[in-house]
């Protein structure tokens, strides 16, 4: 099931309330170990917090996740974590290719509040194909397979160092709720002054609102929601570059391209055929 990052913008002005899915493919609630697992099949599930810690790595497809502090989309070559005891919807778009390893909380801290995510690196990569060579079992005798979930548990803290990306806040107040409702509708031209008049607030209060409530800029806000729904166009590999960049919001497919470089390290062509085709390396 395909999420879209208008559907987001509006997910988040609501409060997240999951029900419990029956059947899942993602569930380690017998597990009584550590273990890792390829996914290829289509995944819409939801939890109220499962026992251990997920660590997911997106091969190629998209990855939508949904939670209390807000929303995330995750693209091939990155990853997200989701920690144990927290709720969480998670659906994959068709033909997304998942690495999925279910970690002992007590091997490692988890610093943040929350899920995050990042870009993978290639030792990322490299541990979690490794990991999914291993049964349960093996890891549930302890020995080198054991120390390797141990190993990799530990490594997440330097992992996702980085600050929040391609996350949507979850929205409290009536004004902000308003505020990225207008974004949604108008996401490839949103002046500020516009934004603040539908939020019935001047432009300096929401910007202060936006800070103290959701813990961004409203201008990273904006941003974050462009790019995620770059990142979707792109993938579609059905839409040119310069009509991608008019639909989030520039002028130029060279001021587009300039910013998607600085945010993922590859030109926006690069992403579409690189990363959405096939999985990455």
């Amino acid at each position: 099931m395909s999420v879209s990052t208008r559907d987001r913008l509006e997910r988040v002005t609501k409060p997240f309330q999951p029900d419990a899915s029956a059947d899942r493919l993602l569930s380690a609630a017998e597990a009584a170990a550590p273990f890792a697992e390829t996914v290829t099949a289509d995944v819409d599930e939801a939890s109220l917090g499962d026992r251990m810690h997920k660590l997911i790595l997106v091969e190629s497809g998209q990855l939508d996740v949904e939670g209390a502090s807000g929303g995330w989309l995750i693209v091939a070559g990155h990853l997200i974590f989701v920690p144990a005891d927290r709720a969480f919807r998670l659906r994959s778009a068709p033909k997304t290719r998942l690495l999925v390893a279910h970690l002992e909380p007590s091997d490692a801290t988890w610093d943040h509040h929350g899920c995050w995510t990042t870009a993978a690196t290639p030792l990322a990569r490299e541990m979690l194909l490794q990991a999914t060579l291993w049964a349960p079992p093996d890891v549930a005798s302890g020995g080198t397979a054991r120390l390797f979930f141990r190993t990799l548990s530990g490594l997440c803290g330097q992992w996702f160092a980085n600050t929040r990306m391609l996350w949507l806040p979850a929205v409290r107040s009536e004004p902000m709720r308003r505020a990225v409702l207008y974004l949604r509708d108008h996401l490839d031209d949103a002046p500020l002054d516009d934004v603040a008049s539908a939020a019935g607030l001047s432009a300096r209060t929401l910007q202060r609102h936006c800070q103290a409530e959701l813990g961004i800029l409203w201008r990273d806000l904006v941003r974050e929601a462009r790019m995620m729904r770059a990142l979707e166009l792109l993938a579609a590999r059905s839409t040119p570059v310069g009509d991608v960049a008019r639909q989030v919001g520039f002028s130029t497919s060279a001021a587009f391209t300039t910013a998607f470089s600085k945010r993922f390290a590859m030109t926006p062509t690069d992403y579409a055929t690189r990363r959405c085709s096939a999985t990455w390396s």
